[in-house]
Parts: structure tokens; sequence; C-alpha cells
């Protein structure tokens, strides 16, 4: 259950003891009302899930006692979304429902048809939206969390980011993305699905026929969901949703 799930750094947690501080200690304390002797589950950035005792609640922190220890396995193809940046309450939710679906990496892009200015707010924007890793990683069960990059322009992305597979969506046509995930014959693929995937999901405006070809040039795939046309938070969910199904079950 989220409420008694809370998030650790992992520099706080020690063979035998953790640490839990900030947001998380005002929400064990003065949301939850856990007491002392109560057991809670821990999850940290690395991957890591504990069982807890909690021993003390102070003013600032609260101190518990490290029951049990383990790693979950990471999803089988790590993905990456690069999402071009959308007005804030778009972005917002698809970087919630992407942590909730599994993304290893999360990439908010620039475009020439962005029309949201970041300017000076770009580290209160990071700042919240690693709170929205954490809480969606809470609520979904995750037991690792997402890295979540400043914008980037495009060009940057295209040159800074590898990955075994590239998809970018194409508002023009491309190949429907299950014939991507479900190959005819995926058995004469040894290295099928691939260990790593980055997707491109277009701004409200779609891609330029400039970022169009750079894309292309980069070695991604153009794909389509299909011959309507989406917009970008229902673009992004919709094909995690589908890869997830397919590649991580």
């Amino acid at each position: 259950m989220t409420s008694n799930r809370f998030f650790v750094k992992s520099e706080n947690v020690h063979e035998a003891s953790a640490v839990v501080e900030e947001e998380e200690h005002h929400h064990l304390k003065n949301v939850v009302r856990i007491n002392p002797g109560d057991v809670v589950g821990l999850f940290d950035e690395a991957g890591f899930c504990y069982s807890a005792r909690v021993e003390t609640i102070g003013k600032c922190r609260t101190r518990l006692s490290v029951m049990k220890r383990e790693r979950r396995p990471v999803p089988k193809v790590e993905i990456t979304l690069a999402q071009a940046v959308v007005k804030t309450k778009i972005l917002e939710l698809v970087l919630q429902k992407a942590t909730e679906l599994g993304i290893s990496a999360f990439i908010p892009v620039l475009t020439e048809r962005t029309q949201v200015k970041i300017g000076e707010r770009r580290e209160r924007k990071w700042i919240r939206w690693t709170k929205i890793v954490r809480e969606a990683a809470k609520q979904s069960g995750i037991s690792f969390l997402p890295d979540v990059s400043e914008p980037l322009p495009l060009g940057e992305v295209l040159d800074g980011y590898a990955a075994r597979m590239k998809f970018f969506l194409n508002e023009e046509g491309g190949k429907p993305l299950r014939e991507f995930l479900v190959p005819a014959d995926p058995g004469k693929n040894l290295n099928f699905p691939p260990p790593s995937l980055i997707i491109l999901i277009g701004p409200e405006g779609g891609w330029t026929e400039k970022e169009r070809e750079d894309i292309v040039d980069h070695g991604f795939e153009a794909v389509s969901l299909g011959r309507q046309i989406l917009r970008a938070e229902t673009a992004a969910i919709s094909s995690l949703a589908m890869i997830n199904h397919f590649w991580n079950p």
C-alpha cells in the first residue's frame, strides 16, 4: 500500500538501520501518522526495497531498524522516454504515467515547435519532476526511480543518447508499432527483444520536416499507433503500455 511505503536515500541506509528525512519524514509523521514500533516498507533510488521497523520519530527525521533487504529485478528492456516539452500539466501527467509503466529514464526535449518556455524555472521544474517520479513509484510499487534529465535540445538527444533500438512516433506514418513488438519470427533474432530502447514523442504541433530527417538520419525507426492523430500524452502512454505488455511482462 502507498500509505506505508516510503522513499529513502541509499546514502541514508546502513547495514541494520535507515533514516528517512525531509518530505518523506513529514508524510510518515504528520500525514500517515506512523508510530514507533510500526513496520513499513522503504525503497531507494538504487532499486533496493526494505522492510523496516520504526524506532524513533523526531522533529526532522525518522530512524528505523532494517529487518529485510532485497533487490527487485529491473525491467528486461530499459526504456528511455524522450518527450517533447508540452504544457506543464500534460508533461507531468506523462512523467507520472511513464514512471508507473517502468521507464528507466525521462528526457524532456526542446523542439522547433515547443511552445512552452522553461527558462529560469529549470531547477524548480526538475525538483517538481523528481517529486512526481517518487510519488508515482510509491503508488505503483516500483522499486527503482527513472533518471530525469534536464530539458535538452533535440540535437543533443540525438547525438548523446544511444540504445539498441530507436523509435519515434511519426504523424506522417510509419510501421505499426505492434509489428516491431511482435515480429513474425522472433526466434531468428537472438537479441530480441532489445536490452534498451529510446522512444521519441513529438510536440503538440508535430515534427518539422527537418527534424524528421535528422531523427531518421540518427537511426530512429518511424512508428505509428494507427490512423488517429493522438495528443502527446495519449501517444506516450499508449506506446509505453504496448511495449511493456510485450517486452516487460
